[in-house]
């Protein structure tokens, strides 16, 4: 079993993650002194800052482990880890400790759920300690390991995510085959690029159709 729960056998694991996160900060403060909010720099899908954050998190999302090989650079998104409403001003919120590069179902499953202290730790995708918290199965399924299966917070986190969904187990086995893709002989190659871009064809309808819900949900919500 592998020890990080978002990656394949093909995936290089994170490392080194805030010492790279506190370079960009000096880098972004360096280039732009006047910057207050560092979350407005690195949000925009068009800025180098956000190229370099993806690059951090080897452009997979900090929760599930969802990756570029599987959906566009523009369904990431930097996520504040601890949720902007908890602090007094946007500027704390927005520091680059803070922020997590996330998928779009991710993000906007999160939401504006609260980690408590007991938490911030465990559940920091940029710690060892969520290694330990969740685990991926024989089926590709993300669990909850035996040590946090009765937790009901982290089984909250867990539900809130929507860790449990198939969509989650597909995008492992994607990447898993994109892994595989590049390391066969040509002629398996193009059978697996095949079964490849069926498997993709499905779980891109499946994210326009949260997108959809989700802009419908939005447009729903009084002003």
């Amino acid at each position: 079993m592998l020890s990080d729960y978002r990656n394949t056998l093909y995936c290089s694991e994170l490392q080194d993650v805030y010492s790279k996160k506190n370079d960009l900060e000096m880098r972004i403060r360096k280039s732009t002194p006047s910057t207050k909010v560092i979350y407005n720099r690195v949000k925009e899908g068009s800025s180098v800052y956000k190229e370099a954050f993806m690059g951090i998190y080897n452009y997979k999302c900090g929760y599930c482990g969802n990756s570029i090989k599987n959906i566009s650079k523009t369904m990431f998104e930097v996520d504040h880890y601890i949720c902007e409403s908890s602090f007094k001003s946007k500027e704390v919120a927005g520091e680059m400790v803070n922020l997590i590069l996330a998928c779009y179902d991710c993000n906007r499953s999160k939401s504006n759920f609260f980690i408590t202290n007991q938490y911030k730790a465990t559940l920091n995708p940029d710690s060892e300690k969520i290694k330990d918290v969740f685990i991926r199965d024989d089926f590709y399924y993300i669990k909850i390991s035996d040590n946090y299966k009765d937790d009901d917070f982290i089984s909250s986190f867990y539900d809130k995510l929507k860790l449990s969904y198939q969509s989650r187990r597909l995008d492992y086995l994607l990447l898993n085959l994109h892994g595989l893709c590049e390391r066969v002989e040509e002629t398996q190659s193009n059978q697996l690029s095949s079964i490849l871009r069926k498997l993709q064809q499905k779980r891109n309808l499946a994210s326009l159709k949260l997108i959809a819900e989700d802009a419908s949900f939005s447009e729903a919500q009084p002003t």
